[in-house]
């Protein structure tokens, strides 16, 4: 009977694969219910046909692009070495500094950037000499790199070679300033010129650099479609063209040549002496391709945008600034110093490309569908929820069945089910 009843329920274990159980649906007449569905549903479809296939190109297959860019500056400017003239104008022959494009472009070339000097403080023919240098007067005697104060030698041989704002402290006190004196590159940069150049007015500022004019020629490539797109091509691309040409976003976009001055306008500078001559900006100028090559395979024209980056309300390092040095070999080793303010440009070259593909089509238009579901989990909330009816709908659509009552229900089927006992013929 055990060993029956074991092969009965495999059997029947093994007839249920083939089974199909399918979801009860309650159909509830009510125009209320039945409008609020509807319209969630053309909601859901007007979002996926509408935003996520046709605004968002789900259609397409999309690839980033790969990019350079380099830059040219031309321009001339001109500064006076006198610290003393109040206008360039007044400034000799003798005295007066031409800066060209090798001169005011500080790396040559850089890698997505590029720096223009537009101020400067200069310190003339620096040597190194044993009993060294005095320091500063005015540089600071707090921090890492302070300058050391002194009375006498012993106060300073108690610190030699400790590090000073312009050099290694060599034992010495120089009793004009009380400061101790250095060993390094003398005469020694002085504050006062350093808060000189900040001054409007400085003979060494260049007012001039505002109408310098910036070439910017970027390539992009997208890997994926094989094709390859520039900021030169576009428009009139003619020589004569690109010579006279000037980028402004209304007239001429597609020109690559642009005004410093033009640039920094458009990222917020309202004045270039006020502003950004003085102590410097950093501005980041970015080139935005976005490239639909169903409707053009040959051409695809960049937007630009320009912000300053740099904190020009930080009294601690506004603007950018570096040093750097031009030496002169003789027979004793010189240099000049100089510690250059001015723009740096970085460049951001971004891109995607997006072409027709029937299988992002089908993963943006089925995963769009997944959404419809949302329409009847918020139209079964209605009305086992807040309809007025909602116990009733609620009875209707859920049934809860209790262990016990299976248990009882099945007994009684089993009874209905067993064959009745032989009995007699009658004759």
């Amino acid at each position: 009977m055990a060993g029956g009843e074991g092969k009965f329920s495999c059997t029947q274990a093994a007839l249920s694969v083939l089974e199909y159980d399918t979801l009860k649906t309650v159909h509830i007449k009510s125009k209320k219910v039945g409008l609020i569905f509807r319209i969630l549903q053309l909601v859901i479809l007007g979002y996926i046909i509408g935003y996520a296939i046709i605004w968002q190109k789900g259609y397409q297959a999309a690839d980033q692009a790969v990019s350079t860019v380099y830059s040219k500056v031309k321009g001339v400017a001109v500064t006076c070495n006198d610290l003393n003239v109040t206008s360039i104008r007044n400034c000799s022959d003798s005295d007066i500094r031409v800066w060209d494009t090798a001169d005011y472009v500080i790396p040559p070339q850089e890698s997505n950037a590029a720096f223009i000097v537009t101020n400067s403080v200069q310190t003339s023919n620096q040597t190194q000499q044993p009993g060294g240098w005095p320091e500063d007067p005015d540089a600071s005697t707090k921090g890492s790199q302070r300058a050391y104060t002194c009375e006498k030698n012993a106060d300073c041989e108690a610190v030699r070679f400790s590090p000073s704002r312009n050099g290694a402290v060599s034992g010495k006190c120089d009793l004009a300033t009380k400061r101790c004196m250095v060993y390094g590159w003398g005469p020694v940069e002085l504050s006062k010129d350093d808060d000189a150049s900040q001054v409007l007015g400085y003979p060494r500022q260049m007012p001039q650099v505002k109408n310098f004019t910036m070439f910017i020629k970027n390539t992009i490539f997208f890997p994926h479609f094989q094709r390859k797109f520039g900021n030169t091509g576009l428009g009139n691309s003619s020589a004569s063209y690109l010579k006279s040409c000037l980028w402004n976003e209304s007239t001429d976009r597609y020109c690559p040549v642009f005004r410093i001055e033009d640039i920094l306008s458009a990222a917020g500078v309202k004045s270039f002496e006020q502003d950004v001559m003085m102590a410097g900006a950093v501005i980041t100028v970015q080139i935005r391709y976005d490239c639909n090559l169903d409707k053009n395979v040959e051409t695809c024209a960049p937007e630009y945008r320009f912000t300053r980056i740099d904190e020009p309300n930080n009294t601690l390092s506004n603007g950018f600034n570096f040093r750097f040095a031009r030496y002169a070999i003789g027979e004793v080793p010189s240099r000049d110093l100089y510690k250059v303010y001015g723009l740096r440009f970085v460049f951001i070259v971004s891109g995607t490309a997006g072409k027709f593909d029937f299988v992002p089509l089908l993963v943006t238009f089925g995963s769009g569908l997944g959404l419809l579901s949302l329409a009847t989990i918020v139209a079964d909330l209605l009305v086992t929820k807040c309809l007025r009816n909602a116990e009733f709908y609620y009875d209707r659509k859920y049934e809860i069945v209790n262990e016990d009552e299976v248990e009882g229900e099945a007994i009684n089927v089993t009874i209905r089910q067993k064959p009745e006992e032989d009995t007699p013929l009658l004759h």
